[in-house]
């Protein structure tokens, strides 16, 4: 049943999670909002645009639990000076151990399936204009049985302000590089997001709005809130046209909450915590806890 169950949800993991098949959850803040937020502040996240300006100094640990044991851990730096940030992550999911068998049902082992990267990502403001830019490189390794997959790639992006900060609008092209699986090179095809806020007038809310383009111009719209409730809490809401490809219509509940997240963030003296969770159509539902610390 576990082997099962491990299956199913790395088939979600690396099929229909949000923002594409090279991403996995390692902040509750990206499905929190149903996959939207790339100018989100937020560490952790696999969806920010690089050119997002986090001026707090900051540690912050992510925990994320998928069914079946299954796992992502991830520790972030975040390093302000005058007109440039650099962050930087170690992120790890572990789908567990399994006993592996050759194609005569012969027991030959067992093996563990996980996914270990570094990313770095540096942000600097424009003195003359409103307008950020950044960069990311990210390093990966994958091992799944018998296939090993090593990934190198780079990120870049850019980010316009208007007068109120929370309106914005933002552009990236995501993880272009090389990828070698079992020693064969190949090129890792990148993918292009659009980004925007907006902070409405008669709501304490800001809206993220993103546009992912994968090859063959497939385009996936993701939209998320993120309502503040007062100076310390905060409630995040989201959802995207993923929800239409996610139905299985097995019932109203699950048709309902399909690609739906949910979150919360709250913010007391030097410590942020969010908590967050995400249905997918199935019934299969990931949990996230961030903890960052400013110093």
């Amino acid at each position: 049943m576990r082997n099962f169950i491990f299956i199913l949800v790395v088939f979600f993991i690396v099929k229909s999670n949000v923002y594409g098949n090279r991403n996995a959850f390692t902040s509750p803040s990206c499905f929190s909002m149903g996959g939207a937020g790339s100018l989100f502040l937020s560490a952790n996240t696999q969806i920010k645009n690089p050119a997002v300006f986090n001026k707090s100094r900051s540690i912050t640990t992510t925990i994320i639990k998928y069914p079946a044991l299954i796992s992502s851990q991830s520790l972030n730096l975040n390093f302000p000076l005058d007109d440039i940030v650099f962050s930087s992550s170690f992120k790890h999911i572990s789908y567990g151990v399994f006993k592996g068998y050759n194609e005569n049902g012969e027991d030959i082992g067992s093996y563990r399936s996980n996914e270990t990267w570094v990313d770095g990502y540096l942000s600097k403001a424009m003195n003359l204009y409103p307008i950020f830019i950044g960069s990311s490189v990210r390093m990966k390794s994958a091992n799944f049985s018998a296939l090993n997959i090593k990934t190198f790639s780079t990120s870049i992006g850019a980010i316009g302000y208007f007068k109120n900060k929370n309106n914005a609008i933002g552009f990236f092209v995501n993880q272009v590089g090389l990828k070698i699986v079992n020693q064969q090179l190949s090129y890792n095809n990148p993918t292009y997001i659009f980004g925007g806020s907006k902070k409405l007038n008669y709501l304490p809310a800001i809206i993220y709005l993103d546009f992912l383009i994968e090859k063959k111009y497939k385009t996936e719209v993701f939209m998320g809130a993120c309502f503040s409730l007062n100076k310390s809490l905060k409630i995040l809401v989201g959802s995207s046209n993923r929800k239409i490809d996610q139905n299985t219509s097995q019932n109203l509940f699950r048709s309902i909450l399909g690609g739906t997240g949910f979150g919360f963030i709250y913010d007391f003296n030097q410590v942020l915590v969010q908590y967050g969770f995400y249905y997918y159509g199935v019934g299969v539902r990931v949990n996230g806890l961030s903890i960052g610390i400013r110093f």
